[in-house]
């Protein structure tokens, strides 16, 4: 095998052998990788499946060895549109409905064997729409999954890719895309309303018509190894075009009762003398993200005053401190 990949390298030409051993010297993982990857491109095009396998693997290896890649870009077109960001999660970690991890669980066993799934001419989901309110694990999930893919994960920055001027949003939109053909990644388009809201909206502008027409070709011309998921809390604005354009189409919803306890319980793990069942109803009707900033105020709390015990009339107290700021905030 070591003899296959020697002799597949010398094919490569000698600009990326050059560009190879120059950005191994100057450090430039992100470049590095990205060469690797175009030879890896080129070998599979040929017909060198195995090689261009190997090639990915070896990298993957990188990755795993010492934690996910620091890709920070060199590619001043995009250096700005993206923020690399890493997740401290795994799948196993995620307090989320069946339906939603059983889908997850699908997604992951899709990726491992998608080798598997070429020699049969199918493809692996990896463009994925997720949508539910806020706070429910829709950007974890993003997080998780580049973390159970050791790959890189990257967060378009919305605001930084959607502006005023006429053609600019897609010229952006075309770069990222660009990006994602390069490295190979995790891609979060999150608040997604601002790039796939529905053609004909009374408040909507030509504009906004041709940002959603460019992503909609983007999207359906990709055919990168990159995961593309696009995150909404407002489902009913997301134009129907984009719906066929994606693998899966996952919902979000507030925890249920069995979550709640387990959150609490992994939160406030401390509190031995808690009842978590009697406590449990209090947060009915929050978020996950939610559940974690309340029980975290009531850690800090005992933390602050003397390691005053964590009981049912702290945990009351700031339970209502928190719908009490809620109910100004509305």
């Amino acid at each position: 095998m070591q003899r296959k990949i020697v002799y597949s390298i010398k094919m490569a030409n000698a600009e990326q052998i050059l560009s190879l051993i120059r950005n191994h010297i100057n450090n430039d993982d992100a470049q590095f990788r990205k060469i690797a990857l175009q030879i890896s491109a080129v070998e599979a095009k040929n017909g060198h499946v195995v090689i261009a396998r190997t090639i990915q693997d070896m990298l993957k290896q990188k990755q795993t060895s010492f934690g996910t890649l620091s890709l920070t870009s060199r590619n001043k077109d995009v250096d700005d549109l993206l923020i690399q960001s890493e997740s401290s999660f795994e799948l196993k970690d995620m307090v989320v409905h069946k339906e939603v991890r059983d889908k997850l669980e699908r997604i992951v066993k899709e990726y491992v064997r998608r080798d598997d799934l070429i020699k049969h001419g199918l493809a692996n989901r990896r463009k994925l729409l997720l949508f539910g309110a806020s706070g429910t694990g829709k950007t974890m999930t993003a997080g998780v999954l580049a973390k159970e893919f050791h790959l890189p994960f990257f967060i378009i920055r919305t605001e930084k890719v959607v502006t005023k001027f006429m053609g600019e949003t897609g010229q952006k939109l075309a770069r990222i895309f660009d990006f994602m053909g390069e490295v190979p990644a995790v891609y979060l388009f999150d608040e997604f309303d601002a790039i796939g809201s529905q053609r004909g909206m009374d408040n909507e502008v030509g504009e906004q018509r041709r940002i959603l027409n460019t992503f909609l070709q983007l999207l359906e011309r990709d055919e990168s190894e990159s995961f593309i998921i696009a995150a909404t809390n407002n489902i009913k604005s997301i134009d129907k075009a984009l719906f066929r354009r994606f693998d899966d189409v996952i919902e979000y919803n507030y925890p249920d009762k069995m979550q709640r306890l387990l959150l609490i319980k992994e939160y406030l793990y401390t509190a031995r003398d808690l009842d978590f069942s009697m406590a449990e109803p209090l947060f009915e009707g929050m978020s996950h993200a939610e559940i974690k900033m309340i029980c975290s105020d009531i850690f800090k709390e005992s933390l602050l005053n003397e390691g005053v015990e964590i009981n049912m009339d702290l945990v009351k107290s700031i339970v209502n401190m928190r719908h009490q700021l809620n109910s100004q905030i509305v």
